[in-house]
């Protein structure tokens, strides 16, 4: 039987040495995949001066023209980062994370402003077509208007004068002083219904007997007693 050396197990460094062919082999792949990734950062890097140039003069164009337009660029800047500190206020946080949980609600309102004009518009029409109604019927608002307005000046300068405070401290107000101004006023009305017939010294001296009369006699006294003490001082 004769020997076959193909059939011989391989031997260990046989192994070792595939493997690091393998990895060697692996190892020039990423070399070269390395080689050209620097080779465009180079190409880059290269073009980034003349990027930069074209970016500065792009942004010196357009701050030339916002000074031309008198935008202040420095101040909007500032103002922006002022907005940026109080948007990141912890308690302002609070307030838009709410506002955002809510923001169906939100919108809804916002639907229904929507609708407000129309609802005006509505409310506009029918008042027009009330005052040409008005009109048709004989009132002029214009009239009301200037005689409502006049009246409010009579009654502010009423408020305001001194006739007012004067009557406002006199007793004329006084709940006792109108029920007698009440009472009194009964009086000559039902005189006016009874129509009394004249009566002379004799008819005078009867009534003075009657007890009604006399009452009335002794206020007068009285009144005039009180009226001619306040003439007098």
């Amino acid at each position: 039987m004769e020997y076959d050396k193909a059939k011989e197990p391989a031997s260990q460094e046989s192994l070792d040495i595939s493997k690091i062919t393998e990895l060697l082999t692996h190892l020039s792949v990423r070399i070269d995949s390395l080689e050209r990734s620097l080779a465009n950062i180079e190409g880059i890097t290269k073009k980034l001066p003349m990027v930069t140039a074209i970016t500065t003069d792009a942004i010196d164009e357009y701050y030339r023209n916002a000074v031309k337009s008198g935008i202040d660029i420095e101040e909007r800047c500032k103002k922006v980062g002022e907005m940026l500190i109080q948007i990141t206020d912890p308690k302002k946080i609070d307030t838009l994370s709410q506002v955002i949980k809510n923001i169906d609600t939100l919108t809804l309102l916002l639907k229904q402003f929507e609708r407000v004009p129309d609802t005006l518009a509505m409310i506009v029409d029918s008042f027009d077509e009330l005052y040409k109604n008005a009109e048709r019927s004989g009132i002029d608002f214009e009239l009301i208007m200037k005689q409502g307005k006049d009246a409010a000046s009579k009654m502010n300068e009423l408020l305001r004068s001194d006739e007012l405070k004067a009557l406002m401290n006199s007793g004329i107000l006084n709940p006792k002083t109108v029920r007698i101004v009440a009472q009194a006023g009964c009086a000559l009305a039902d005189c006016k219904e009874d129509r009394p017939e004249k009566i002379g010294i004799i008819g005078l001296i009867k009534a003075l007997g009657n007890g009604d009369i006399q009452s009335a006699l002794g206020f007068l006294m009285s009144f005039g007693k009180r009226f001619g003490q306040l003439l007098n001082k």
